[in-house]
This record gives C-alpha cells, structure tokens and sequence, in this order.
C-alpha cells in the first residue's frame, strides 16, 4: 500500500470567481463546492497569471509566469505545445512520474493534441468539440460531457492503479465556457428568474454536482484521508462577447479573479485566506507536499506554508499579463486589496478604485477629466496612486523578466515625473 499523498486537481474553465454561493454569491447552487471549502482552504484572493485557457494552463503546470514559459496564445492542431514552443519543457507531471507516481488526466488539456508520454493514463482533449456526447443536447436524449468524464475519473480511483502507487489525477472540465448549455434539471433555480446567462450558471450547478460525485469516491473507497483536493479555473468570463471587444483578454476581475479551493490532510478546516495566490502556485504546492523539491525557476509559492502559518513574506499584490494578437492588445496589471492599475501597449489605461468600486466601472487614470456622463470632475488627481502602483509593477515586471511589463510601467512613470516638472 502506497503511503505518499495523493493529489486531485479539478480544474473548469472560464469560471468566475464569484459563481460560487461560498463567494458570495447568493443564487448560485454550490452545494459541493460549499462543501469543500468548508473542509479545507477557500482562497479569497485567487487569480490567473493570464486569463486566457492555453497560457493560464502552462503556468499552471509549469509554475512559471506565461512570459517565462513562452506560451501567450491558445493553441490547436500541435501534438505538444509545451515541447513545440515552450521555453519550459518540464511540467509537474514528468517530476511526479520520476518521483513514482501515476499520473492521469481526464478531460480538457489545451496544450496539444496527444498525450506525449506525460500521462500514464490519458483521456484528454485539446479544445473544442462542445460540451455534449455526439452534439446532443439534454433535452434531446444526449448526455453533459463532464458527467462522462467524471464517471472515467470514478473507475480511476476505483481501480487497482490508484491503490498501487500515489497518484496525481486531473480532471478538467470544459464548462461553464460558453456555449452556456447544461443539463435541463440544473437550470431550475435560474431560468425564469431574472438570472442573467443562466446557463452559464446552470453549468456551474452541474459542475457542482459532478465535484459531488468525485469527493464521494474518494470517501468510498477511503482514499479521501490521504488525498489532497484542489478545485480551480484557468481564468473567469467577462460576459462580453462583442465583436470589437476584447472579451476575456482582459485584466478586470471578472475574467482574472477565478475559484481557488483546496482541502487535504494538513489543510486547516473552514479558513479563508486573504492573500493574494495564484495558479502558478499550483505547482510548488503539490511537489513540496509529495516531498519533491520544486525547481528553482518557478514564480509560484507552496500554498501549504500559507495555510499553515509557515510562509515567512507573502505577496502584497498580484501581477497578470494579458495580450490577444489578432486584436494588437497587450496589457499588464498589478492589484493590491484596494487599488487596480491596468497599462495598455496602446496607452488606453485602467486606473480603479476597489475600495468604492469593486465592480471596476469608474476609471480613474487620468481624472479630474471632462466626459459625457460628468463623472469624473470631482475626483483627485491621481498621480501618487499611479506612481506607487506603476513603482510596484516595475518591481514585479523586473523580478520576473517580462520586457513588456518593465516598458510599459517605466514609460508610465517617466509621464508622471515629466507632468509633475510642469
């Protein structure tokens, strides 16, 4: 009988992290998720280091940042990404196999089209194809994808395979991305109801219902004890789909901000943490709980020492890089708990208020200013808010090598001092 821990990462996609009723959220049904985060960890500060599926997935698996890794654009009809234009080409699950542990994946992986050795057992995809057995919906005789999916995943841990040695399994969704299609049944506490995208939000309910299903096996089949469990997203969903907006390409919060769930052994119960974490974390955390020691390249933390009280200094903001080529938008965005500063290529930038408004409508670079609405007459100038956050964006920008991070908060503070001289 295999002694070291065992890991299970859940992953969706596109998940907001306020689509959960234990964030907040008071019509969404989460009753698993609930759950889970009662038992264990539930982050309140979790965010993607960039909310798009293919590089937010690479850092996830490699615990680098995307600009390190290489990887800025999703991908399709390439055997394996990682290897074809990384700049990275070891992820967690070469050094859990080397370590001795099975690794399997299920479901979406969106960074290849095969499985190039990686994974002892594969049931995995790319992207695309929709979220219904054979194009069928619901209502038409057809069956969710992830309820599939979470059945393959059951007979894993079921079988012999997760008994002989550790294992680190995935399961990864592909809803709530849209189309915003979901089991009939999981549409009841929004359809009719002035819900908006209830679909969206049906997805999340059956997602719910299949996280269910999966913490019941490992309780069945009493691998729950030593086992840990992480429910996350790649990045969250902007409900715009314009043709000339950027969509998720974004930094605002609705598409950086994502679920970030973790329970184990060790995992103080009930805790929610107000740190900044992110999906680069993922990686250390598992590696230092199976005893391994990460590299020494990786921008991510060990979540452990965090829960526990061990970390010695923690992040005081946290940094996402966004770009979408076919657009010509690049961004870089640093946030703290109570400010956001947005830099964009083409100088159209984001300055917030999180404090007064979270929802991130009324932006601030460059007030007191004239506009349509009169909005913005009466605020202060905000250049020391500026500096400080473009001062903290350089920092970041610097430790971690992103040339376009460094470009674009030194020419923000090089304006500031030029506007200050006059």
């Amino acid at each position: 009988m295999q002694q070291n821990p065992n890991f299970l990462v859940i992953v969706s996609d596109q998940q907001r992290w306020d689509s959960l009723a234990c964030n907040g959220n008071v019509f969404t049904r989460t009753p698993n998720l609930d759950a889970m985060a009662a038992r264990g960890a539930n982050f309140r500060l979790p965010f993607t280091p960039f909310p798009v599926c293919t590089p937010a997935r690479a850092s996830m698996w490699t615990g680098v940042y995307p600009n390190k890794h290489g990887i800025t654009y999703n991908r399709y009809g390439i055997d394996d990404v990682i290897s074809y234009e990384g700049k990275i080409d070891t992820t967690l699950f070469e050094l859990m196999q080397r370590a001795g542990y099975t690794t399997a994946y299920f479901g979406k992986w969106h960074l290849g089209e095969k499985n190039t050795g990686r994974f002892d057992i594969w049931k995995g995809f790319n992207s695309h194809g929709g979220h219904w057995e054979d194009g069928r919906q619901s209502f038409q005789g057809g069956r969710f994808k992830p309820e599939t999916q979470t059945d393959e995943m059951i007979r894993f841990l079921e079988s012999s395979q997760a008994r002989e040695k550790p294992f680190v399994a995935v399961q990864s969704y592909y809803p709530p991305h849209n189309p915003f299609t979901a089991p009939t049944g999981s549409y009841a506490p929004y359809r009719g109801k002035g819900v908006p995208f209830a679909g969206y939000y049906a997805s999340v309910t059956a997602l719910d219902g299949c996280v269910g299903r999966i913490r019941e096996a490992l309780l069945r089949t009493g691998l729950s004890g030593n086992t840990f469990v992480f429910y996350v997203s790649d990045h969250g969903e902007t409900f715009d789909f314009a043709e000339t907006a950027p969509h998720k390409w974004v930094c605002l919060d609705s598409s950086i901000r994502v679920p970030f769930l973790m329970e184990g052994p060790g995992v103080p119960h009930g805790i929610r943490p107000n740190d900044f974490v992110g999906l680069e974390d993922l990686m250390p955390t598992i590696l230092s709980a199976a005893g391994i020691r990460p590299p020494g390249y990786i921008d991510g933390a060990n979540l452990l020492e965090l829960v526990n009280g061990d970390a010695p200094a923690w992040r005081d903001a946290y940094y996402t890089q966004a770009e979408r080529r076919n657009a010509r938008t690049l961004q870089r965005c640093i946030r703290t708990r109570d400010s956001k500063l947005i830099l964009s290529w083409d100088e159209l930038h984001e300055l917030y208020d999180l404090s007064t408004d979270p929802e991130e409508v009324l932006n601030l670079y460059g007030a007191p200013r004239t506009d349509k609405q009169d909005q913005y007459r009466h605020f202060e100038r905000q250049s020391e808010r500026i500096v400080s956050l473009a001062g903290m964006m350089l920092r970041r920008a610097s430790e971690l090598g992103d040339f376009a991070g460094v470009e674009l908060a030194s020419r923000v503070l090089r304006q500031e001092d030029a506007s200050s001289d006059r």
